[in-house]
């Protein structure tokens, strides 16, 4: 069941012994599912590189989430999306990191665009933050020699891995439409085209302007601008000043406990959050933690102080970038309403 059912359904019960029985179930989905997740990455590692945990981490958000959601097109066009966006994710990032910002800007656009408009059509099922979220990992974490090769398998992995898992879950799904149908709707005029649209050119500028002003962990600034940029208008303004919110916060926590850990543990920290995430279903709530993720994976590279500097920096400007393409983005529309 989801967080919020569980929650709910804790607020709701009548008595002390059906509260319980719901809190004690929450806490074992939180802590399974904290297993599964921690083990299938710490695998895949194993198998192809710790420099390739990313992609673990991105094939088991892709098996997490395809068990209940979908493309919202035929069980064959989303083997297609699967196959497009699994070449996408296995060359582009790879080709972007290998030429200067200004090649790099227009490969991460033509990537980030299509998984946007071909994998995101169901708006709802807010599948763009995962597969977005999985390109700018990649991304983020390049590698290159016999490690990008261990990558091109593990990726290969991951789309068999992730075809399994949807087949099982959606082989008697009756969808007929097909990937042709979602590119005959796009069109600026579409209010969903042009969240897609804004949302691509917010996180791949967010990450250009971040590389050309030499700032660690550009990824970051795309993530945030990803976050912020839902396709449901009345929550991107409050989406805005809760990522600063909860970064601040996040921030805050990761060095409160810093001061009382040993460096060598930091990592427990990252595991925690990821524990607390599962008590999490609303996003105020769950930037913190992630914050905290995020941090722990960067500290060993860049020391605590400017880790924690460059996480806040990076968030403010990608959420700035929202900020200022949002704008733009608007002012097209009034200009457009009035011819």
């Amino acid at each position: 069941m989801d967080v919020s059912e569980l929650k709910s359904l804790i607020k709701d019960s009548d008595s002390l012994s059906r509260q319980i029985y719901y809190i004690a179930a929450l806490t074992a989905k939180g802590v399974l599912t904290l297993l599964f997740c921690s083990v299938f990455v710490i695998v895949y590692s194993v198998l192809f590189g710790f420099d390739n945990s990313s992609v673990g981490v991105t094939v088991l958000l892709c098996v997490l989430t395809f068990q209940s959601t979908d493309f919202g097109v035929s069980l064959k066009d989303s083997f297609k999306i699967f196959t497009i966006y699994f070449l996408i994710i296995m060359f582009l990032p790879m080709a972007a990191n290998m030429v200067n910002p200004f090649f790099g800007l227009l490969i991460n656009i033509v990537g980030i665009f299509i998984i946007y408009v071909l994998c995101c059509s169901k708006v709802e099922y807010f599948n763009h933050s995962i597969m977005v979220l999985g390109y700018l990992l990649i991304y983020g974490y390049n590698v290159t020699g016999k490690l990008y090769y261990s990558r091109v398998v593990a990726i290969a992995v991951g789309f068999l891995l992730t075809c399994l898992v949807f087949f099982h879950k959606h082989y008697k799904m009756k969808e007929t439409r097909k990937i042709s149908d979602i590119i005959k709707e796009f069109g600026f005029k579409n209010l969903k085209s042009q969240w897609q649209v804004k949302a691509t050119l917010a996180v791949t500028l967010s990450i250009f302007i971040g590389e050309i002003l030499g700032l660690p962990k550009a990824m970051w600034a795309g993530i945030a601008a990803m976050s912020v940029l839902v396709p449901f208008e009345h929550e991107v303004k409050n989406r805005f000043v809760h990522r600063i919110q909860g970064t601040v916060l996040g921030i805050i926590i990761f060095f409160i406990i810093c001061l009382f850990l040993p460096e060598n543990v930091y990592g427990f920290i990252g595991i925690a959050g990821g524990f607390c995430l599962s008590f999490c279903s609303k996003y105020i709530s769950k930037v913190p933690f992630n914050t905290c993720g995020g941090l722990c994976v960067a500290v060993g590279t860049y020391g605590l102080k400017l880790t924690m500097i460059a996480r806040l920096v990076q968030n403010v400007f990608g959420v700035l970038c929202a900020v200022i393409i949002t704008y733009i983005i608007s002012l097209y529309n009034k200009k457009w309403n009035t011819l």
